[in-house]
């Protein structure tokens, strides 16, 4: 019985050590993001009286070529720099800056291209608990926001061009690749998958989007346990 209590004791001590390592390492993650967005916001002028925000993607490129364009989506605090690797896992655990880092970065699909749209334009984020990343996503669930039409938009700045994509669709899901198809062999295909993205959604949103439309997804972590939260947005307006 005494060796059984000193075992316990031992094991309790080990998951405490465990866990207080595992917040010390997370919350020196977090410091290591926010210390990253301090350097992104001194290339940014973030005038309110504009459309977009002015940026300067020579200066923002000096910290990571992959850098590829500029995200804001309205009624959120998601307001980040999009980067695009050569495959969809090393931004998950890589901050903006190349170093390593369990937040990740905000980073488009590989498979797209941002000079020629694809039909489906895919773009990740971690959703962290403290509201950044994709964090604050999670808001387009709330009555708030759903029932103001002014905040169904997303801005898009990329190298060449200005992009307003309307939101019509939000939903959540578990662990899936349909809704992250990047290519459609022909409309009736895209049509179809149109319908489905389209049923998902927890509001209707009564926006028209046909096979001539063009789409971008966010998708993000609603949970440890696999489950995402998807938003789906058609191209509005492009100013090149």
């Amino acid at each position: 019985m005494k060796y059984k209590k000193i075992y316990i004791l031992i094991i309790l001590g080990l998951i405490i050590s465990f866990n207080a390592y595992y917040i010390t390492k997370r919350i020196g993650n977090y410091q290591k993001q926010r210390q990253i967005e301090k350097r992104i916001n001194k290339t940014i002028d973030f005038d309110q009286d504009t459309t977009f925000i002015s940026l300067d993607f020579n200066k923002l490129r000096v910290l990571n070529k992959d850098i590829i364009g500029y995200i804001e989506v309205i009624g959120t605090k998601i307001s980040y720099p999009i980067v695009q690797g050569k495959d969809n896992k090393y931004y998950l655990n890589h901050s903006l800056d190349k170093t390593k880092n369990e937040t990740g970065a905000i980073f488009a699909d590989y498979r797209n291209d941002f000079n020629n749209l694809n039909k489906n334009t895919i773009i990740y984020g971690h959703g962290l608990l403290d509201g950044t990343m994709f964090g604050s996503l999670k808001e387009v669930f709330e009555d708030k926001w759903l029932k103001d039409k002014n905040k169904h938009y997303i801005k898009l700045t990329t190298l060449n061009s200005k992009m307003i994509w309307e939101i019509f669709s939000v939903y959540t899901i578990q662990k899936e690749s349909y809704y992250l198809t990047t290519y459609f062999s022909d409309d009736k295909y895209f049509n179809e998958f149109i319908n489905i993205i389209k049923k998902r959604s927890i509001y209707n949103f009564s926006v028209k989007v046909n096979d001539k439309d063009k789409i971008l997804t966010l998708s993000t972590c609603q949970n440890d346990f696999g489950k995402r939260i998807v938003v789906h947005a058609k191209l509005f307006k492009e100013q090149k």
